[in-house]
């Protein structure tokens, strides 16, 4: 089994299926991939990846629209009309580009590889 190094020196297990579905993606030996502090960010020279399982895409999805409400939105509208902006109808509008457009902020979109039944999306982020 081979192991690739994180971002402190350490070994990173190579048997990740994360790992391997980048290293298949990208077409790469998996030890030219790095770890990050995050167990779902990967980068490949200067390119950084986010990989993840379908419910933890999700989650992120999910939680990237809600911020971006609360950041970038809900600070653009007059307090007394806040009550009225729907986030639910809002969130479901910005799901029709799909999850890449959301969670990779470098191209917008979203690859997929299966490794032991298990699919897993990926996500260029710089």
């Amino acid at each position: 089994m081979t192991n690739s190094k994180n971002e402190n020196g350490t070994e990173a297990n190579a048997a990740d299926p994360k790992l391997r579905a980048l290293a298949i993606h990208l077409r790469c030996d998996i030890n030219k991939l790095t770890t990050t502090s995050d167990d779902s960010r990967f980068e490949y020279g200067s390119e950084e990846y986010m990989v993840l399982t379908d419910s933890e895409a999700d989650d992120a999805w999910n939680e990237s629209l809600d911020n971006y409400i609360d950041e970038c939105i809900l600070p653009e509208i007059p307090e007394t009309y806040r009550n009225y902006f729907d986030s639910d109808a809002w969130k479901r509008d910005a799901k029709y580009d799909g999850r890449g457009h959301t969670l990779s902020s470098y191209d917008g979109e979203e690859h997929e590889e299966n490794i032991a039944g298990e699919w897993f999306y990926i996500y260029r982020v710089n």
